[in-house]
């Protein structure tokens, strides 16, 4: 069985020149959504991609382990909570577990960042222990199911910049099959250039479209338009899309750094 590895890096640059926003209502129509979604679903800002949609079929059994630093209960409790909105919101199984791990969360010091992605990936990315933050990656099977994943997070580092809930979030979501960053998406983690740390509303409806049962891994974007905008539609007429923003503020993050 072939596997192949997407990269995922959080270079989290905040600037206040932001990309230019949609209007409100905007990013709620559905040709808008459709859009983001092929952006940051089929598409790899780091790696040539197939173009094909790619998430977890079999449960994801995560283990956060702190390498050359102690452990620390504030953030195993950000990961926890996170993990928790995400199996939420796509209906997906995500549980603890120390033997049987598919996804690794490695917590380390700066110093140790390069020597973490050596051992833990297999990252050819040059200079990326210099060029990023944080940064994760997924392994995907023949059938574009992704198969594990690993996030690794210089945790001093971020927490000197004020980065640490970002890259928590932002790493642990695209590595549900959401690899792609974009300037235009918005508001979305997905966007480097803005300031946005936690999930919004796009996020909340573009992982529910990823996990939605209607869609497979594999798909191409021409099977997928067609079922996207039905599903979309209907999320559109029972105001799930006009609620999103509501919705997702109600749990993960959100009440524990706000």
């Amino acid at each position: 069985m072939v596997n192949r590895i997407i990269h995922l890096l959080c270079i989290c640059f905040f600037s206040s020149q932001l990309a230019a926003k949609p209007a409100y209502d905007e990013w709620q129509s559905v040709d808008y959504i459709q859009k983001a979604f092929f952006e940051v679903a089929l598409k790899n800002e780091y790696k040539k991609s197939t173009e094909r949609l790619n998430r977890w079929q079999s449960p994801i059994q995560y283990t956060v382990k702190y390498i050359e630093m102690p452990t620390n209960d504030m953030i195993t409790s950000l990961i926890t909570a996170h993990l928790e909105h995400l199996q939420k919101i796509t209906g997906h199984r995500i549980q603890p577990s120390q033997s049987q791990a598919n996804l690794k969360i490695i917590l380390t010091r700066g110093e140790y960042y390069a020597d973490m992605i050596k051992r833990y990936t297999q990252s050819n990315v040059k200079d990326l222990a210099q060029d990023s933050n944080c940064m994760g990656s997924f392994r995907i099977n023949s059938r574009s199911e992704i198969t594990d994943a690993t996030v690794i997070i210089p945790v001093d580092r971020v927490m000197g910049e004020g980065l640490l809930v970002a890259c928590i979030v932002e790493e642990t979501t695209q590595i549900m099959g959401l690899p792609n960053d974009s300037d235009w998406v918005f508001p979305s983690i997905a966007n480097d250039k803005s300031k946005i740390e936690l999930l919004t509303g796009l996020d909340y409806i573009l992982l529910k479209l990823l996990y939605s049962k209607e869609l497979s891994p594999g798909m191409k974007a021409n099977e997928i338009q067609p079922i996207a905008e039905k599903i979309l539609n209907t999320w559109k007429k029972n105001r799930t899309i006009k609620r999103s923003p509501f919705i997702v503020n109600r749990s993960g993050l959100y009440p524990l750094v706000n």
